[in-house]
């Protein structure tokens, strides 16, 4: 099985916005309907911080979420969606993930693509996020609620751990770095 890999034209040439000085950190997070599930997981994680993060959501944001949602953006098509994203402008992304086979058998595209944009990640204790320097915590609300909040209390070591995530990503997961792999895979 071949990594995922981001496509280097799609990413690196991305206008990334200044960041927005704010009494409140931006906290997002992004995806399809195919997590729904994921999201009904962290209602109560939202609906506990947002008067404390401002919470920007792309693609999927459940009705019950959208008091709580300060910004809530389309999703958009393929060949827009890396600019869509880096114009979210977050200070500390999300990716819950129930436990279950579906989503244990994901890769980590998900933190690469919030990786690439050096923001820092807390995400579920899943598989797929193993080997990825970001905050894993397990699917408790009550732990995600105090990770994030110790988070956004941090904001200089939110970015000391963003950079350490886009490093990470540059080093080992850039598609012009391994088309090798992937030509290997897919020649017979």
């Amino acid at each position: 099985v071949i990594p995922n890999y981001l496509e280097n034209h799609r990413w690196d040439s991305l206008l990334l916005p200044e960041k927005i000085k704010s009494k409140k950190l931006r906290v997002g997070w992004a995806g399809g309907h195919q997590h729904e599930g994921d999201l009904q997981f962290i209602l109560p994680v939202v609906q506990a911080l947002h008067k404390e993060v401002d919470w920007v959501f792309m693609g999927l944001c459940l009705e019950e979420l959208e008091p709580f949602v300060k910004e809530i953006h389309k999703g958009v098509s393929f060949d827009l969606y890396p600019q869509k994203l880096a114009d979210l402008n977050l200070d500390l992304a999300v990716a819950p993930l129930m436990h279950n086979k579906f989503n244990e058998c994901k890769t980590n595209l998900r933190l690469l693509e919030f990786g690439v944009l050096g923001w820092p990640v807390v995400c579920s204790d899943v598989f797929p996020y193993q080997d990825a320097p970001v905050t894993r915590v397990a699917n408790n609300t009550q732990h995600w609620i105090k990770t994030i909040r110790e988070k956004v209390n941090e904001p200089e070591t939110l970015v000391i751990e963003g950079e350490m995530l886009k490093n990470w990503v540059l080093d080992n997961y850039m598609l012009d770095d391994h088309v090798d792999e992937w030509y290997a895979a897919l020649m017979p």
